[in-house]
């Protein structure tokens, strides 16, 4: 079971108390640490040894390195011939997958397998890693189960430096000298397959491209006879076909422009030839209109004439009457014109007639003629089709031909002065210093692994230590007791001024402080644990108390003095009892009167002596209102003098001289006597001493003081060292260390 289980973490508005928590926690975690240093010193220089260890007998190896730089360009002399070489495509592909390529044909099995026959050390015991055979026999079986190609691979590194186009070929073996020779050895023979694959290509190319050339030749005849063939047949050798084609497009465009001008002429004469003989059937010479200007001058003059008769006429009718001879004269030259204009009328109509038949005629032949036309572009297009044919083969076949012989001159003059695409940047030189072990990273790892070790050894120790080392160990063990923490009491680190060998004096001014240093921490506590004894009761006065722990050394009687003495500075009248019959301590602190040492309490209680008596003033580092009551001469049986009405009485004595009585009582586990004080005072306090008590102490003590009719009111926690506890940061404003040292000065 965990001692000291750890606080469930809060949510929600607990936030802030969560983070508090979490730096407690890390806070005591390196308390742990502080507290098991030793443990923690141990496993570190444990791990360390072992790590030295280690590296100490462990073999030693070297890394020899080879690099070399890639290019893009390269034995690519087909890269535009798409389907000839297999790198064809690879040119289109980006650096990283040209470099991924390369790379993996510089660690392949036929690089590493060349690179081992160069090295000779297939069969070398130490190469295949078994040199620590003795037995013939079974190093030949050994030898048989390993690949020595593989065995290379596994000893050699292929990497890229960043943001470059370097690889590094990196060797490491037992010997400095073989390490430079396989790094070598793996770059020479990739170097080496790169040159044969190179020329082996461009032979495989030059090969393929003579055969192609040869068919593209056979094909380029042919397609130029088969042209040849079909002008001859359809005798288009001396004019091409698009000449011919262009001729007939012409004339088609005539033809059809001429047409659509005869048709127009057509219905243009259609129109007036109608519109005239309409006229002419009304007796109307306005169809002379229709006619051309130049022949429309004759119908205007004998109008003219007509108009000039028929005036004359009507003129010599008004003058001489119809029956006088100027008058018949004047009608018969009307008559002849108006007979000569309906000859000219009649006329009309027959050149308009004989114009349209004309018109109508042109434009039959007109369209023959267009008709004729299209059929020979309809029959010269069926040509065009397979003239086009024959020509693109023609065409395809000799530029297919041109190209093949140009990449073939190319081929071979590539295979001849073509640069490398690999240069070798560094070849592999001898190292000096091993690689393996890494001593200074087996120091690390060993130093870290140590720490850590001993950092959980440590926490383990802690968790199975039952003490009791801080503040919340105390709260979550008197969770289920339902006792109160009254107060916790700082450590007190030893005044060197005093001697560190003083325990006298040590003592005595740790019992004393909160009177030698009313501002310190001690006294400010003290103070608190007596403002908690006040509330302790709900109001109701604590006249005596008893102050006791579960075992001895846990600092009750310092505690005792120390309340005492805080009382006595609220001005409380205190008696400080020292109810101890088995170990006393006060009047170490407080020695009793010259001539009164054998009197105290003990005496009282026997009948000895007087109470009166055996009560005195300290004469020095004393407050005016405490009086002692010592233990006096150690009686023989302390429980039964305890246990009698004698002492009830006395303690009622002491309530009626004194505000508040004080008794520094024995501890509870080695004797009973706690148990008898604890019935007959108002209230008892438990004093724990921080990393010493236990659990199962604590426990039992309480269980022990709960046996009878008695009133415990609180457990104080001592000698806390505030260094180590994270809420002491919440009390670090009271702390007056400067002060503290000023009053030990002046004292």
């Amino acid at each position: 079971m965990d001692p000291h289980p750890m606080p469930a973490a809060p949510t929600g508005p607990e936030a802030p108390e969560t983070e508090a928590g979490g730096l407690a926690q890390l806070w005591r975690f390196v308390m742990v640490l502080r507290r098991r240093w030793m443990v923690v010193v141990a496993c570190t220089f444990l791990g360390l040894a072992a790590a030295l260890a280690a590296a100490a007998t462990l073999p030693r190896k070297w890394e020899a390195k080879a690099s070399v730089v890639l290019h893009m360009s390269g034995p690519q002399v087909l890269d535009k011939v798409k389907g000839v070489t297999e790198d064809a495509e690879g040119r289109m592909l980006a650096y990283r997958e040209y470099y991924q390529t390369q790379r993996r044909i510089m660690g392949s099995r036929t690089i590493a397998a060349r690179a081992l026959d160069k090295l000779g050390l297939a069969t070398d015991p130490e190469f295949l890693g078994i040199d620590d055979i003795e037995d013939p026999e079974e190093r030949r079986r050994a030898m048989a189960e390993i690949d020595p190609v593989e065995r290379l691979r596994e000893l050699v590194t292929i990497s890229e430096v960043r943001n470059s186009r370097v690889l590094e070929v990196r060797a490491v073996y037992p010997d400095p000298q073989i390490a430079a020779a396989m790094a070598n050895a793996v770059v020479d023979a990739y170097l080496e397959h790169v040159r044969n694959t190179r020329t082996r290509l461009g032979s495989d190319a030059r090969k393929s491209l003579s055969k192609e050339r040869e068919q593209a030749l056979v094909a380029l005849r042919a397609a130029e006879k088969a042209l040849a063939d079909f002008k001859q047949a359809h005798e288009i050798t001396s004019v091409s076909l698009a000449d011919r084609q262009n001729v007939i497009t012409q004339s088609i465009l005539a033809l059809s422009t001429r047409l659509k001008e005869a048709e127009a002429r057509r219905i243009e004469l259609e129109a007036a030839y109608a519109q005239a003989k309409r006229l002419a059937k009304e007796g109307n010479l306005a169809g002379a209109t229709m006619l051309p200007e130049h022949e429309r001058s004759l119908f205007e003059r004998l109008r003219s004439e007509q108009i000039e008769a028929e005036r004359d006429l009507e003129q010599v009718a008004v003058e001489y009457g119809p029956k006088a001879p100027a008058y018949r004269k004047a009608k018969a030259r009307y008559d002849v014109v108006t007979a000569r204009l309906a000859r000219e009328a009649k006329d009309l109509i027959e050149s308009l007639d004989a114009r349209l038949r004309a018109a109508r005629d042109t434009e039959r032949k007109l369209q023959a003629s267009l008709d004729a036309e299209q059929k020979k572009a309809l029959e010269l297009s069926e040509l065009e089709r397979e003239y086009r044919e024959l020509e693109r083969d023609a065409k395809t076949t000799a530029e297919a031909y041109a190209m093949v012989a140009k990449r073939e001159t190319e081929v071979g003059i590539t295979n001849r002065v073509e640069a490398e695409n690999i240069e070798v940047l560094d070849r592999a030189t001898v190292p000096i210093e091993p690689v393996s072990p890494r001593v200074a990273l087996l120091a690390f790892v060993g130093l870290v692994t140590g720490m850590g070790l001993g950092s959980l050894l440590a926490v383990g120790l802690d968790l199975r230590d039952l003490r009791i080392r801080s503040l919340p160990d105390l709260e979550r063990i008197l969770e289920g007791t339902g006792l109160p923490v009254l107060g916790v009491l700082p450590l007190l680190p030893p005044d060197e001024r005093l001697g560190v060998g003083n325990v006298r004096a040590q003592r005595r001014r740790r019992d004393l402080h909160a009177l030698l240093f009313p501002r310190s921490l001690m006294a400010e506590r003290c103070r608190g644990l007596r403002t908690s004894l006040a509330f302790a009761q709900s109001g109701a006065a604590l006249r005596s108390i008893m102050i006791t722990s579960p075992s001895s050394a846990e600092g009750k009687s310092s505690t005792a003095m120390n309340l005492a003495i805080s009382f006595c500075q609220a001005n409380k009248r205190v008696v400080i009892v020292d109810a101890d019959m088995r170990r006393p301590r006060i009047h170490q602190i407080y020695p009793p009167p010259v001539g009164h040492e054998r009197t105290g309490l003990a005496q009282v209680l026997a009948g000895d002596a007087d109470l009166d008596a055996a009560l005195y003033h300290p004469e020095e580092d004393a407050p005016e209102t405490l009086r002692v009551l010592p233990c006096g001469e150690i009686p023989d049986n302390p429980a039964e003098l305890l246990d009698t009405p004698e002492f009830r009485r006395v303690l009622n004595d002491l309530g009626e001289r004194a505000d508040v009585v004080i008794l520094d009582s024995p501890p509870v586990l080695p004797v009973t006597d706690p148990v008898i004080l604890a019935r007959q005072v108002d209230g008892a306090v438990l004093v724990v001493r921080c990393g010493s008590t236990t659990r199962a102490e604590l426990l039992r003590a309480i269980q022990v003081l709960r046996q009878g009719d008695t009133n415990l009111l609180g457990v104080v926690l001592n000698q806390v060292d505030a260094r180590q506890e994270s809420y002491a940061y919440r009390y670090s404003y009271y702390v007056y260390g400067p002060r503290e040292q000023e009053a030990a000065e002046g004292t």
